[in-house]
C-alpha cells in the first residue's frame, strides 16, 4: 500500500508540473494569474475529510501543487471509556488543466500522526494514506461568476486500517462570484458517498456538506476571508455532524509560491473536534 500510494503522489507531482492548457474563461472571475483569493482551502476534520474527501474545491481551473501541514485536537469524553486524541496530518495535493474548462486533482495523506488516549491506555502511530482523484469542468460562466462540477473517487490506500477498508464517489458543485474588485464569494455543495467494509459486511453512508466564505483582498497578493461549513448525515440515520465556522488569510511569496493558514472551530454536531489548525505551502506556475 505505501509503494501504491507513493507512486500515486509522484505521478501527481510529474503531472501537475508538465506544461497545461490556458483557460478560456473571463479574466474578471478566473483570473489567468496568482490570486490570494484564488478559493476554498480544503479545511474539515482529517477523520472525517481523508485526503480532502468531502472538502469543496475550487471553481476555477488551476495548475498548481500545494502542501497541508493540520493539527486536529478532539474530545471524546461523552462516550464510555474513551478521553479523547491529537492528530497531527500532511496532505500533499495537486491539480492540472486538462483543456479550457476542465482539471484533474490529486491528493494524498502521505503521514498521518495519532495520540490517543482510551481511558488511561495510551497509544500513538504513524499512517500513510489514504488518496483521492478528481475531475472537475466548469459548466457555466459569466464576467462575474462561474459554477463548476466535479467527481471525486476516495482510494482505499490506507496503512492505519489493518481490519476495514473505506472507499467511496464524491459528487458536487462549487461557484464563485466577485461582487468587486475587492471582494470574492465562494462555496459550493458535496455529496459524497462513503463505503466501509469491516468483516466482510459494507455499510454505506450518505454525507453532505455545504460551504460558504467571503474574501478580503486589500490587494491580489494578500486575503483575509470569513465564512463556514455544514455537515449532515443523510443515511442511513440523519444527523447533524458538524456546524463549523472558518477563518484565515492566505499571500503572494516569490516564485510563485503561496502561504496560507485556516482555523476552524466546531460549534455544533456529533463531531468531537474540538479545534483545527491548518497551515499550507503552495506554488502557482
Amino acid at each position: 500500500m505505501t509503494r501504491a500510494g507513493s507512486a500515486l503522489l509522484i505521478v501527481g507531482l510529474v503531472f501537475c508540473a508538465a506544461p497545461a492548457a490556458r483557460a478560456d474563461l473571463p479574466a474578471d472571475v478566473c483570473p489567468g494569474r496568482y490570486e490570494a483569493a484564488a478559493g476554498p482551502l480544503a479545511g474539515g476534520t482529517e477523520a472525517a475529510q481523508p485526503a480532502d474527501f468531502g472538502a469543496v474545491p475550487e471553481a476555477c481551473p488551476g495548475s498548481d501543487l500545494s502542501l497541508r501541514l493540520r493539527g486536529e485536537l478532539a474530545d471524546h469524553s461523552g462516550a464510555p471509556d474513551f478521553s479523547g486524541d491529537i492528530v497531527a496530518s500532511g496532505t500533499a495535493r495537486a491539480r492540472r488543466r486538462i483543456g479550457g474548462r476542465g482539471w484533474v486533482s490529486i491528493a494524498v495523506d502521505f503521514l498521518t500522526y495519532r495520540y490517543f488516549d482510551n481511558a488511561g491506555l495510551v497509544g500513538t502511530g504513524p499512517s500513510f494514506g489514504p488518496a483521492t482523484v478528481g475531475y472537475h469542468l466548469v459548466l457555466s460562466t459569466a464576467p462575474r461568476t462561474t459554477v463548476a462540477a466535479y467527481a471525486r473517487a476516495l482510494l482505499p490506500i490506507d496503512t492505519a486500517s489493518q481490519s476495514r477498508t473505506e472507499t467511496g464517489l464524491e459528487l458536487g458543485a462549487a461557484a464563485r462570484a466577485r461582487p468587486s474588485r475587492r471582494w470574492v464569494v465562494d462555496g459550493g455543495l458535496s455529496l459524497r458517498e462513503r463505503l466501509d467494509i469491516t468483516g466482510g459486511q459494507a455499510h454505506g453512508h450518505l454525507e453532505p456538506a455545504l460551504l460558504a466564505e467571503a474574501w478580503f483582498a486589500p490587494r491580489p497578493a494578500f486575503a483575509l476571508f470569513a465564512g463556514g461549513s455544514l455537515r449532515l448525515e443523510a443515511a442511513p440515520d440523519l444527523t447533524l455532524t458538524a456546524v463549523i465556522p472558518r477563518a484565515g488569510l492566505r499571500g503572494a511569496l516569490r516564485h510563485g509560491l503561496w502561504l496560507a493558514f485556516l482555523a476552524e472551530v466546531p460549534l455544533a454536531g456529533s463531531e468531537p473536534t474540538q479545534a483545527l489548525a491548518s497551515l499550507f505551502l503552495g506554488w502557482a506556475p
